[in-house]
């Protein structure tokens, strides 16, 4: 009896220190960074409908950038950028701290800077690839990991660019 009394005050006291742990962590589950991963395609509107909507190609070489601002001054703390890969996608790391600066993924943008393919380099608005987005809520979390996913971002070819695109609905 003695036995199993000790052995449950020591899962109340484990228990207890883990929840002080991920309390101290806020958000970010212990993690010391977070990850923003998403995709880049290709939209070719010369295709039927079905293909254009449903059939979009990854984009190799597509360059995606992430800029985190201070919320205090407003001024850029962080800039990182990746290159998709064959399949597309991209991955940029970043910290929660920069010098004296936490950051906030919902105060960073995450924007398409430029496609990796020549003949499909007009960049979309589709999900604020041109403009930006911002992270809102995390994709996967877990002790010591935290991803937030973003896009997919696509690019078109030079035929398919509509002028004042982003104002036909307004």
């Amino acid at each position: 009896m003695a036995c199993r009394t000790a052995s449950m005050l020591l899962l109340a006291a484990l228990a207890l220190a883990a929840a002080a742990t991920s309390a101290d962590a806020g958000g970010n589950y212990g993690a010391s960074k977070f990850m923003i991963t998403g995709t880049v395609l290709c939209q070719d509107c010369t295709n039927n409908w079905n293909a254009y909507a449903y059939n979009a190609k990854p984009v190799n070489g597509s360059t995606v950038a992430v800029t985190c601002l201070d919320k205090h001054t407003g001024r850029t703390v962080f800039y990182g950028k990746d290159a998709t890969d064959e399949k597309g996608v991209f991955n940029v790391e970043v910290p929660y701290q920069v010098k004296s600066c936490q950051l906030d993924p919902s105060e960073c943008l995450v924007r398409l800077v430029s496609s990796g393919d020549d003949g499909c380099a007009v960049l979309t608005n589709f999900n604020g690839g041109r403009s930006g987005e911002k992270p809102s809520r995390p994709y996967r979390s877990c002790p010591g990991e935290v991803v937030y996913r973003a896009g997919p971002y696509y690019s078109t070819l030079p035929q398919c660019d509509v002028d004042d695109d982003d104002k036909s609905c307004s």
